[in-house]
């Protein structure tokens, strides 16, 4: 992935990512890049009404599975997602207006609710980590669908807002 090449790490403090579950890009690189460079990284974790809670991840620290046999990490160290400067999501689709499809239990849309308020002004650069293969040409997204900043692919970084243009290397 060309996430180190991106100007993420450089310019983001907190950063959520994923451990790797079903053939989603893997992220095991970049998660120990934040670890070696001190950067401050986090792991979704479900929560009983259905969102994503962030919990602190160090490269080594222990991990625990979920209901869904995802990777969760096993502390205690949490962050509410509107506190993150970055967060990688997978994806299993995306158009070139920054649609997103995820894997059908909209966790991360739930989570992200907050992000669409008009009042809001503070909330994280969404980027979906993808591979180009799985671009599409239109999705229709639904009225509670949160919209990607950037998704980053192994051929390339593309950006969807003025956000995303002026922090991230294409």
């Amino acid at each position: 992935m060309r996430i180190a090449n991106s100007g993420v790490l450089l310019r983001r403090p907190r950063i959520a990512s994923y451990m790797t579950h079903n053939g989603e890009p893997n992220l095991e690189s970049t998660i120990k890049t934040c670890f070696d460079r001190h950067i401050p990284h986090y792991l979704p974790s479900l929560t009983k009404n259905q969102q994503l809670i962030f919990s602190a991840y160090a490269w080594g620290d222990r991990i625990k599975y979920n209901q869904f046999n995802i990777e969760e990490a096993d502390t205690y160290g949490t962050l509410q997602c509107k506190f993150l400067s970055t967060l990688l999501m997978p994806l299993v689709g995306f158009d070139n207006k920054g649609n997103r499809l995820g894997a059908g239990g909209g966790y991360y849309d739930r989570t992200l609710q907050f992000s669409a308020q008009t009042s809001n002004k503070i909330s994280p650069l969404l980027i979906g980590i993808a591979y180009s293969c799985q671009e599409t040409e239109a999705l229709s997204p639904q009225t509670w669908d949160i919209p990607l900043d950037a998704v980053i692919t192994e051929k390339q970084t593309r950006c969807f807002s003025k956000r995303a243009i002026a922090l991230l290397r294409t």
